[in-house]
């Protein structure tokens, strides 16, 4: 079980707009890499599949805020 302090500390600090430049972070790096894997003799598609995943979720949170 998380300590309060640390319920507290996310409460505070990880907020709805941080989540999302947090995912479109994680979405761009994860297609870049897959496309030079793509470029690559390797298998690029799970990493698209998260890449976009994260990408397409991170920018709807930013398209949504008020």
């Amino acid at each position: 079980m998380p300590d309060a302090s640390v319920l507290a500390w996310f409460r505070r600090n990880v907020t709805e707009f941080r989540m999302a430049v947090a995912a479109v972070g994680i979405g761009f790096v994860f297609t870049v890499t897959a496309v030079v894997l793509y470029a690559l003799p390797a298998r690029g598609f799970p990493e698209l599949a998260i890449g976009l995943s994260f990408l397409t979720t991170g920018l709807v949170m930013l398209g949504s805020a008020r």
